[in-house]
C-alpha cells in the first residue's frame, strides 16, 4: 500500500525513485551487483538534499549546453551509460 500512495502522490519520477530507493535500498542496476559503487555514494543517493541539488545543476546545465559540447566528459559518461542501455 505504502508504494501504491507514492505512485500517486508523486510529483515526478524523481520522486517516485526516491521513494523506491527508500523502500528497496540501492539493490542492483542493470542486473550486476553495485559492487563498484562505494556506500559513501550509495548513501549519498539516500539524502534528498543531495539528489535536490543534483538534479537542479543537472536541469542548469541542460538549459545552457544540452548538446554538452562543455562538458566532454560528462557527454562521455552519457554515452557509455547509453551503450549499456536502451534509452526508450
Amino acid at each position: 500500500m505504502r508504494r501504491l500512495k507514492s505512485l500517486i502522490e508523486a510529483k515526478n519520477g524523481f520522486e517516485l525513485a526516491e521513494k523506491d530507493l527508500e523502500f528497496r535500498g540501492p539493490g542492483e542496476f542493470l542486473g550486476q551487483l553495485q559492487t563498484g559503487i562505494p556506500d559513501l555514494a550509495m548513501r549519498s543517493l539516500q539524502d534528498p538534499e543531495i539528489v535536490k541539488e543534483a538534479r537542479e545543476a543537472a536541469v542548469m546545465i541542460m538549459s545552457k549546453d544540452s548538446n554538452l559540447k562543455d562538458y566532454p566528459q560528462l557527454l562521455k559518461k552519457l554515452k557509455d551509460f547509453q551503450q549499456q542501455i536502451h534509452m526508450e
